[in-house]
């Protein structure tokens, strides 16, 4: 092979190794927002964001997402079950990259730490849990203690 064709090939290699990790990314389901309340330094998400009502039927969310202004990360709330709820800042404790939610785990992108829904390590390199919050409710909110 030439020196011209080992370059062609090589390029399109490269190209086409990015090309297969974005095309699943981006076809997979994107993450959900909620309204973002902040009052009294509590975060306050209605109990009803975490249904979700398509086409006349409804479906629980494992979790929603939470960005709130000049914050770097946003927050993840997890439900456990009707009463139990685990907030997480999406920071991951060993290079502070932002994690991406998949079911009952945080993944981190840059070096692939995993952590649980309740913010433990699950996978290194990260060796620190991550930061959790606070978290009361009533029968409508959900109130995450921010400060």
């Amino acid at each position: 092979m030439n020196r011209k064709d080992f370059i062609n090939n090589t390029c399109l290699i490269c190209i086409g190794s990015s090309l297969s990790m974005v095309i699943p990314s981006s076809c997979s389901s994107s993450n959900y927002f909620t309204k973002t309340v902040v009052k009294n330094k509590e975060l306050v998400i209605a109990r009803t964001e975490f249904l979700n009502t398509t086409k006349g039927s409804s479906v629980n969310r494992k979790f929603v997402l939470a960005r709130i202004d000049n914050w770097r990360f946003p927050i993840c709330i997890y439900k456990i079950d009707d009463n139990t709820f685990h907030a997480l800042l999406m920071e991951c404790t060993h290079r502070s990259c932002e994690l991406s939610p998949h079911g009952d785990f945080l993944i981190c992108p840059c070096h692939g730490s995993e952590f649980d829904r309740t913010g433990k390590v699950q996978n290194p390199p990260a060796e620190e849990n991550l930061k959790t919050y606070k978290i009361h409710t009533d029968k409508e909110n959900i109130y995450v203690q921010l400060f």
